[in-house]
């Protein structure tokens, strides 16, 4: 785990907000990251310093770990996300850019906390749902799945299905057409690059995933919602 020291520290008026703990303690997605959007707003206005809003992330990727780890499930892996986005973070080279990492910060913690809840009782559910989150940006395979996991495609397959009620593949759907919405709303990345990024064969297969899951285009769903 890498440590954070921060000689020059101004915190983010929300990590003393009781709103934002009570949202993250009942994993309230949606309302964090309209709440996330707002403060960007805000932040544009005032200006914000470019080095204080980089330590505020820095701080923001520790406060949230905390909350995985402290529900004991996503102890063995999180370190590779809790690092990506360290990196992310410190490669950054505008307040814009650090916006659209700190929703994207949100954006994968809450979904870890979000469906670890779901579970809690079937170990080898658990390791794949770690797996599927971990690995939101890559193709995954069955095959893969299997070989990285260490566990036969039949088993794994029919231990998720009795316990989630959707098959693992359409699980992964679903969970990268959410990533999809929360980067279609807060970055400029094009089609192509969000449907390359979340691990689509092409735009045309994501655009088809998208909206059968979501009865709309992605164009579509960017135009409709978009601030």
């Amino acid at each position: 785990m890498i440590i954070i020291i921060l000689d020059d520290f101004i915190s983010d008026k929300y990590f003393f907000n009781p709103t934002i703990s009570l949202l993250i303690e009942s994993n309230a997605k949606a309302d964090i990251l309209d709440l996330i959007r707002k403060k960007h707003l805000q932040e544009l206005q005032e200006e914000v310093s470019f080095e204080h809003k980089k330590n505020d992330l820095f701080m923001w990727n520790v406060v949230y770990i905390r909350e995985v780890l402290a529900k004991g499930t996503y102890k063995q892996n999180i370190h590779l996300l809790y690092n990506k986005l360290y990196f992310k973070i410190a490669k950054a080279a505008s307040i814009k850019e650090l916006q659209q990492i700190e929703l994207e910060i949100a954006s994968s913690y809450l979904d870890l906390l979000i469906y670890d809840a779901e579970v809690t009782d079937t170990f080898v559910v658990n390791k794949i749902l770690q797996y599927l989150h971990i690995n939101i940006e890559s193709h995954i395979s069955l095959e893969r799945l299997s070989k990285d996991l260490n566990i036969s495609i039949g088993y794994a397959s029919e231990c998720f299905k009795r316990k989630m009620g959707i098959t693992l593949m359409q699980y992964s759907r679903k969970i990268k057409v959410e990533r999809a919405k929360t980067l279609l709303l807060s970055t400029s990345k094009s089609i192509l690059e969000i449907s390359m990024l979340l691990g689509f064969y092409d735009q045309s297969h994501f655009t088809r995933t998208f909206k059968s899951l979501t009865g709309v285009t992605p164009t579509e769903y960017r135009n409709q919602n978009y601030l």
